[in-house]
């Protein structure tokens, strides 16, 4: 499991070792990925991975994991905590059909405004 930290550096969710998915602290299924591509369980689209950082629908990043490089600077991360990770995920067993995208933009080099468990409850206007 990879730990996802918000911009104060607290993890908020985590991927599963294969980065299919990303679930909230409670294993409550939070995301799924296709092509680097995050999709809600809905099927809203999201954004997308780069770089080990969590994008959102603007390019900026919302969470990242600890091997995120470049900007913006990275918090110092506390280690989750000892309840972090579930024992068993529960990922559906069917995936909804996805959303349309947008184009994706470039990367921002400033925090979302989107950080943290606000970046899975967007909603597209």
């Amino acid at each position: 499991m990879i730990p996802l930290y918000c911009q104060q550096g607290k993890a908020v969710a985590y991927a599963d070792d294969a980065c299919l998915a990303l679930y909230l602290t409670d294993g409550t299924f939070a995301a799924w990925l296709d092509d680097g591509f995050l999709y809600a369980p809905d099927g809203r689209y999201l954004g997308w991975i780069h770089q080990g950082w969590v994008l959102d629908r603007s390019g900026r990043p919302a969470l990242f994991a600890d091997n995120a490089s470049g900007r913006p600077v990275r918090p110092p991360v506390s280690a989750p905590s000892a309840g972090f990770w579930p024992r068993a995920p529960q990922r559906p067993q069917r995936v909804p059909i996805r959303g349309a995208r947008p184009a994706r933009r470039g990367r921002v080099a400033e925090w979302s405004p989107l950080t943290g468990l606000a970046f899975f409850h967007q909603r597209i206007k």
